[in-house]
């Protein structure tokens, strides 16, 4: 008897394709009411922003809608209210601009830790962190949780710090997954924070292994743009293909259990294990290209000296398209585990507020 979980080509091939028109409808509407929202908080804001961010501010909108935010509460059959969307919106205003504070280095760590833990009594010292405080207090305003909101901002912190260990090239393997998942993970709850239904256990225990394929997907993706920034990710700084990709599946089977276990409709979460393997099929394809690229590389150095076209998986090919449909399709239905573990991440612990 065939099982009832799997994902044929067709299905996902409609997934995906309402998917892609999806993610056009919202960029449309985060650019149509996003002026409007943003002025009611720092008029004349919208204006300022670059091309960078508001390319930034769309995909964490796009995956708030998609993946984290509306596509768990379609899974439990809730709709996202307006005010919801708009908290989920002045979020993903937020959240590239706060990260543009460590990368930028635009404050130093005690004044970021000052504006996450206090932003009541926080003095700015420039037009960014400004712009900030304004929108973390509306969104502290308006959040149905607000201390557990700001709870989950001060882990976001304490894992963007962590991750300026990426920088160093002899940061250790197993730090560098700690860090991976973490920051991921932290950055999704906090998107979960916003919304008026808190998640169960076993909701939060299945986004821990998807929030660290998401972030392994897109380091792989970003090997030749890290590289030449400096900037050391498990992907670069430890090219072993071959355990990563084991690593990889692991965490693909672990995440299945965890979806499929979860007390909701059949359909519902067939839909979802599409809609997070499409990100995750173009993950499994880019680590491939790079273990075929660096199949005789072995350590970072051997690697930046690789052309940007042999680091990066081109996805716009007609050929490949036609991949990925069928990669999504074999990962939503994985599910053998190898005994043979490189490395298990333990479920993140969430550290006190103070």
């Amino acid at each position: 008897m065939p099982r009832t979980d799997t994902v044929h080509f067709y299905e996902a091939f409609l997934r995906l394709s309402w998917l892609r028109w999806q993610l056009k409808v919202q960029e449309q509407r985060l650019r149509k009411e996003m002026p409007a929202l943003l002025g009611n908080i720092a008029p004349g804001w919208a204006e300022h922003l670059s091309t960078n961010d508001l390319y930034r501010i769309t995909k964490y909108w796009q995956l708030a809608l998609n993946l984290i935010c509306g596509g768990l509460y379609r899974l439990r059959g809730l709709p996202l209210t307006e005010a919801e969307q708009q908290r989920i919106m002045l979020l993903s205003i937020f959240g590239p601009l706060y990260d543009d504070l460590f990368d930028e280095k635009i404050l130093c760590y005690e004044q970021i830790e000052a504006l996450t833990k206090s932003p009541e009594g926080y003095i700015p010292h420039n037009a960014k962190d400004e712009l900030l405080k304004k929108i973390y207090l509306r969104l502290l305003d308006v959040a149905p949780y607000p201390e557990e909101m700001k709870g989950h901002l001060f882990r976001v912190f304490i894992w963007q710090k962590a991750s300026m260990k990426q920088l160093d090239p002899h940061i250790g393997e197993e730090e560098l997954y700690e860090i991976t998942y973490n920051k991921c993970y932290h950055s999704i709850l906090l998107f979960c924070a916003v919304l008026d239904h808190p998640l169960t256990a076993e909701m939060q225990k299945m986004l821990y292994p998807m929030a660290g394929l998401l972030q392994l997907t897109n380091d792989a993706f970003d090997v030749y743009k890290d590289m030449q920034s400096d900037i050391y990710t498990l992907p670069n700084l430890y090219p072993d293909y071959k355990r990563l990709l084991h690593h990889f599946m692991n965490e693909v089977a672990l995440f299945n259990e965890r979806l499929m276990n979860l007390p909701f409709p059949g359909r519902e979460k067939k839909i979802y294990s599409i809609t997070v393997h499409a990100l995750n099929g173009m993950g499994h394809m880019s680590l491939e290209q790079l273990s075929i690229a660096g199949r005789y590389v072995s350590n970072a150095a051997g690697l930046k000296a690789l052309s940007r076209k042999e680091l990066v998986c081109d996805m716009d090919t007609f050929g490949q398209k036609i991949r990925w449909v069928k990669r999504v399709c074999a990962l939503a239905g994985h599910r053998s585990v190898s005994d043979k573990h490189y490395y298990v991440p333990s479920q993140a612990v969430s550290q006190p507020l103070c």
